[in-house]
């Protein structure tokens, strides 16, 4: 269910030293403006903040779980699935025992996470006034998305 070695292995330490204990490390971006960012996780796999601290909440249940459908992922962004025990059984201990919140305690955590680590200045609307009209080289400017 989770990306294969193959294509996975490019995007982690293990692509890089070669060693095996490093597989599953991947570099993560950090969480200021994350409430801006379109996917989360190194794949994609979730569209939703709430999806991305619902599963660090239970990662077991989530993985056994996921269904890219569901999670509102592009068809074309989908990479081969492994299962996932093959995962599970390298997680981090600390995230073996599921985190128990109540529904008000997430949406709190999740609005904390997309409006209290924002840089407002990092909104789309302020960040596109910086795109010039025109570049002294002659070639096109790029579409900000």
């Amino acid at each position: 269910m989770w990306p294969s070695m193959g294509l996975a292995a490019m995007k982690t330490r293990v692509g890089i030293t070669g060693n095996p204990d490093d597989r599953y490390k991947f570099r993560t971006s950090p969480i200021r403006n994350v409430g801006l960012q379109p996917t989360f996780f190194h794949n994609g796999a979730f569209t939703t903040l709430e999806d991305v601290v619902t599963h660090h909440l239970d990662v077991f249940t989530s993985m056994r779980g996921y269904n890219p459908d569901a999670a509102g992922v592009a068809a074309d962004l989908r990479a081969p699935m492994e299962p996932p025990e093959s995962v599970l059984a390298r997680v981090d201990p600390i995230l073996a025992t599921p985190i128990h919140l109540s529904e008000d305690a997430v949406r709190s955590l999740v609005d904390f996470v997309r409006h209290g680590l924002l840089d407002r200045r990092a909104r789309p609307e302020n960040l596109q006034k910086l795109i010039p009209r025109a570049l002294p080289s002659g070639f096109p400017v790029l579409v900000f998305e």
